[in-house]
């Protein structure tokens, strides 16, 4: 492959060094069967004698413990199969997973976050489910058209979705009250957001912390705000950077403004805004319902509420991410591995219902509709903004150029470093060869 030199600027480093660690992991794994898969007939749901699936996940939270009774209900519905789950940290499980793909112990089935789709269906460890999808009855219909898609890479769908997590705005009820803000009605758009941050500001109180020093906390909200202003990331074929045009610069002057403006501290990280909500010393919060939800009911007394991003921009948009069920290549496909595999994944998306109380929003329509999910109230004022989420393009290696290169270089603008222009400026001109190189390198792994 030919090896791209790009400036010798210290992101440029940061870039390379990500590339060259993603192709290391590949060569590790050694070369993958990227054949085509033949899935051999199996009968539609199983009932033979009893099996144990291998899941594998990175659910290590408080998420975990809810998979695991949901996991209990499907074996106690089904006493012939029994879903081990080994769940462990997601850098752990991209890691691993392939390695076990390629050694002959890849488990049964695996629980991704959309933007690594791509990537591994690339790399060949896992296997295109449109028969699969068509065999469990699930169609476009049942889901938002955005998440439907989020799991097809090419012309073929590479995982099921069961969950949407859009970042929200989840507001402390108590600071605002004190502030003489409406405890019952958050800001929701820029004139509104902008004022309710000056009058906390006028009391000395710095309503929305911007975690300079959590790239990826802040760098979620920058791609929030540059589709709302009308930007895009990357363009459509995902080979060339579009963030540092004029709506990316709009979008990070802005954040930069919040903190000029005294409406957030100064090097604080995301962990420093979730501690300092949790005791009522800042108003609004932009994050992830997945994590945040539980987290806060957990506090005792905290009063908070939850609704989708403010509109600062001319265009309702929040950046998403999704989990997602994929089948793990296999040296050999056991037809009864294959039915009890296919049975879990029809049960666990019509009863995900029970999956919303991790505190994302379930990719089912059909479940969000439900007078059940209406109940529970913060999930179901995140779903507010299913019709407006985004996700990363589906591009092999999309999650090391956004982690590895745009997000440091938000931080560095928030930290003082660089201007919203020059930072974002050699960002895309880093990322040029990173995306270019991540085009050889999925396109070698796939001849």
């Amino acid at each position: 492959m030919t090896q791209l030199q790009p400036p010798p600027t210290r992101r440029g480093f940061l870039g390379l060094g990500a590339a060259a660690l993603g192709a290391v992991a590949l060569g590790a794994c050694s070369a993958p069967d990227l054949s085509a898969v033949d899935l051999p007939e199996v009968q539609d749901a199983y009932d033979g004698p009893p099996l144990t699936l291998k899941f594998w996940n990175g659910l290590t939270g408080g998420d975990g413990a809810i998979m695991r009774e949901l996991l209990l209900e499907f074996s106690q519905a089904h006493p012939n199969i029994t879903v081990q789950m080994f769940a462990m940290p997601w850098p752990s499980f991209y890691q691993k997973f392939p390695a076990a793909v390629v050694s002959g112990l890849a488990p049964d089935i695996g629980l991704m976050q959309n933007f690594h789709v791509a990537t591994n269906a690339a790399r060949g460890v896992i296997v295109p489910l449109d028969e699969v999808a068509d065999r469990i009855g699930l169609t476009q219909d049942q889901f938002a058209d955005t998440v439907w898609r989020s799991g097809i890479v090419g012309d073929q769908r590479f995982s099921i979705p069961l969950d949407v997590w859009p970042d929200s705005l989840f507001y402390n009820k108590r600071v605002l009250a004190d502030a003489g803000l409406d405890p019952e009605s958050p800001p929701r758009d820029r004139t509104s957001y902008e004022a309710a941050l000056d009058t906390l500001a006028d009391q000395g109180i710095a309503g929305h912390w911007l975690p300079a020093v959590d790239p990826q906390g802040v760098g979620r909200g920058f791609d929030s705000l540059q589709w709302q202003f009308g930007g895009e990331l990357y363009d459509e074929a995902g080979s060339r950077a579009l963030f540092n045009g004029p709506e990316g610069v709009e979008a990070l002057t802005w954040q930069l403004d919040r903190i000029n403006a005294g409406h957030s501290k100064r090097n604080v990280s995301g962990g420093d805004a979730n501690v300092a909500f949790k005791n009522n010393l800042n108003a609004f919060l932009w994050g992830g319902p997945g994590a945040l939800i539980n987290d806060l009911n957990s506090v005792e007394d905290l009063d908070w509420g939850v609704v989708p991003l403010p509109r600062i921009g001319d265009r309702a948009a929040s950046f998403s991410g999704s989990h997602q069920f994929v089948i793990m290549r296999q040296r050999t496909f056991d037809a009864d591995r294959l039915a009890a595999t296919y049975t879990f994944l029809s049960w666990i998306s019509a009863n995900s219902l029970g999956w919303a109380g991790a505190g994302p929003v379930p990719a089912r329509q059909d479940v969000v509709e439900s007078p059940e999910f209406a109940d529970l109230l913060a999930q179901s004022s995140v779903a507010d903004a299913l019709p407006d989420v985004r996700f990363y393009p589906l591009v092999p290696g999309i999650f090391e150029v956004q982690s590895t290169i745009l997000y440091p270089a938000i931080s560095d603008v928030l930290l003082g470093h660089a201007s919203p222009q020059d930072a974002l400026d050699d960002a895309a001109a880093q990322a040029a060869y990173l995306l270019e190189e991540n085009r050889q390198k999925y396109s070698e792994a796939r001849a």
